[in-house]
């Protein structure tokens, strides 16, 4: 049998997987990426993860058709360049697609890793069958992807699909791209965390004031246990950033009329507290004729996204049958 690596690459971590024609995860593993090694020393552990997941598979490099690699930043999909990744030092214009191209011998293909994401999702996660899907990413800031009719939209310059640095509010927040204003600013996990701390800092009524003084480090999970303790402080903020969420695809949805919208992500580990108000604010602001059919779902893939939908990517993009 024949099979596809999938590679996700992230700032602390690799993770590598083999990966069948039909999407079914064979085997995945995860290595350190060690960042601090730069370009060349990240380069080399992805090397060594995709021989690690063959040998570990069972399957033998022989048995592998193409390499398709999810990574962080702009990506100019079309020469396999990392244009700029801002958690990875030194990655601006490192060609990764022709490194491990050369390196194995077989095809390999990059794409941006929210775009992976969202194709998993859509191939064998919660936005199957879908005819219009968009994909957001929640974590540390929030990614995106958009797939019509099985493609994925990549655009003029490979950079389609920023969902998360759409204006929502002008002049707002400063967005770590350098815009204000942008959904990443305000419904990010550390946009969550700086406006709860902002809050707290004004007076706010909440439990995570007694925990922050007994030396525990505000995060967005803190938050959450806080809500899931009684705090409504904790659980107004979070509603608050999932009503962000919904104004910034309520201008998406009002555009390309999706059927299906998944929203995975670190933070949707919190589940509802976030759709139930973008539900709202969607169906708010749009023509009814464009909310009414329309779902918005918690992805299904968790962290195995980003490796099926960059294997996955390979057969969208004709480079293995």
């Amino acid at each position: 049998m024949i099979y596809l690596v999938g590679i996700d690459l992230g700032g602390t971590f690799i993770k590598t997987a083999i990966v069948s024609h039909e999407g079914e995860l064979i085997k995945k593993i995860e290595i350190p990426s060690e960042k601090e090694k730069g370009p060349d020393g990240v380069i080399a552990n992805i090397i060594r993860s995709v021989r690690l997941a063959v040998s570990e598979a069972g399957t033998g490099t022989n048995a592998i058709s193409a390499i398709g690699i999810g990574s962080p930043g702009p990506i100019d999909t079309k020469r396999g360049i990392v244009g700029r990744a801002i958690n990875l030092p030194g990655w601006v214009n490192i060609p990764l697609r022709d490194r491990i191209q050369e390196v194995f011998d077989i095809p390999a293909n990059l794409e941006n890793d929210a775009n992976a994401m969202a194709y998993a999702e859509y191939w064998k996660g919660a936005g199957r069958n879908a005819e219009i899907m968009l994909a957001y990413t929640l974590g540390t800031g929030v990614g995106g992807g958009i797939i019509i009719e099985g493609k994925l939209i990549r655009g003029a310059t490979g950079c389609a699909g920023e969902l998360g640095h759409m204006t929502i509010v002008p002049d707002g927040d400063l967005c770590p791209c350098g815009n204000r204003g942008c959904l990443e600013a305000y419904a990010s996990a550390n946009s969550l965390v700086r406006r709860t701390l902002e809050k707290i800092k004004q007076g706010a009524n909440t439990i995570l004031k007694e925990w922050i003084a007994e030396g525990k480090t505000l995060t967005s999970k803190l938050i959450d246990d806080a809500r899931r303790s009684g705090d409504a402080f904790a659980g107004m903020v979070m509603r608050e950033a999932g009503t962000y969420l919904g104004l910034g695809m309520s201008v998406v949805v009002a555009v390309l009329n999706p059927d299906v919208i998944v929203v995975g992500g670190g933070m949707m580990k919190a589940g509802e507290i976030f759709l139930e108000p973008a539900r709202e604010e969607v169906k708010r602001r749009v023509f009814a004729e464009h909310s009414q059919n329309l779902k918005i779902v918690a992805a299904e893939l968790g962290n195995d996204a980003g490796v099926i939908g960059a294997a996955g990517l390979l057969i969208e993009r004709g480079i293995v049958p």
